[in-house]
């Protein structure tokens, strides 16, 4: 449609045309999938996993301010060790977390954690409500365009990329019809875009013939309490860690992997226990009731 309004096309740069009824080459897996039944599948999208990084980059922040503190305590000399230099460099320290907890606030985080798209295999349509917007979208799924997408990423030290899977499609209900995309799935850091195909893949088929045969995705967390929320990273990493050791010859390597293991703890463990305590009753945004039942997700999100 000549007045339909379009995404820039640099969106597409790098990524790998997915087509309908088209192998990718990949097998059919629930990479990115959140829950699935008869009539719909719910995916993870990657607005998820950039609204909880604002989060996680504040007990980074805190952790990084903490290491800076007890580094310049280790390297002040006796000519430098006066109380004036150790006020300064105490003062000094809850700059980074303020500048992370700043950041939070400023991108949003804290009002939403995110969304899902949901693909419904009985209407053929695709449903999705953007973060921070109540407006429901609804494109056509024989005329979604699958991309599997390109995001460099550029650390400075490490360049990488990301290859989460895009949908595009028409929304025609809006003034004028404008295409949206939604990213979701598998972020495809350590796989390329293989894991963007297999989802691909899946949703092909599950909009053929159904659930039946497909992986299951993994079941749903249970509720925890907002302490239990927080302390489950560092049972994952002490879980982690008693199993290293148990392997064989992990006491010998215990030399090694310890301090490696104390390092993921402070990288990630604890960066994702301030993320859970933080985001706990930060919701994600809501689908209209109608399209609940009609999916057939009727509890409670």
């Amino acid at each position: 449609m000549s007045d339909t309004k379009r995404l820039p096309r640099s969106l597409r740069f790098g990524g790998t045309p997915l087509y309908h009824h088209r192998p990718t080459g990949a097998h059919p897996q629930p990479d990115g999938v959140r829950r699935v039944n008869e009539r719909c599948v719910e995916l993870e999208t990657y607005a998820n996993f950039t609204q909880s990084g604002a989060a996680r980059h504040i007990g980074l922040g805190v952790v990084v301010a903490i290491a800076g503190v007890i580094l310049m305590l280790a390297i002040l000399n006796e000519e430098n060790s006066n109380l004036e230099n150790y006020l300064s460099i105490i003062m000094a320290a809850p700059a980074l977390p303020a500048v992370t907890t700043l950041i939070y606030f400023a991108s949003g985080a804290h009002r939403t954690r995110g969304a899902y798209v949901r693909i419904n295999r009985r209407t053929q349509k695709l449903y999705y409500v953007f973060p921070r917007d109540k407006r429901l979208h609804v494109i056509d799924w024989a005329h979604i365009e699958a991309l599997a997408g390109y995001i460099p990423i550029f650390s400075g030290t490490i360049n990488t990329s990301r290859h989460p899977l895009y949908l595009f499609g028409v929304d025609l209900a809006m003034t004028p019809p404008t295409e949206i995309c939604v990213a979701c799935g598998n972020l495809g850091v350590a796989v390329g875009d293989r894991s963007a195909k297999a989802l691909w893949a899946y949703l092909q088929a599950f909009m053929t013939h159904g659930p039946e045969g497909l992986p299951e995705p993994a079941p749903l967390p249970p509720r925890l309490s907002r302490k239990q929320k927080a302390l489950q990273p560092y049972r994952d990493w002490l879980a982690g860690l008693r199993r290293t050791l148990a392997k064989p010859y992990g006491m010998l390597k215990a030399p090694i992997t310890i301090p490696l293991w104390l390092g993921w703890l402070l990288i990630n463990a604890i960066p994702d226990s301030v993320e859970a305590f933080v985001q706990y009753n930060v919701p994600y945004a809501q689908f209209p009731k109608d399209i609940d039942e009609l999916c057939g997700f009727e509890e409670a999100q």
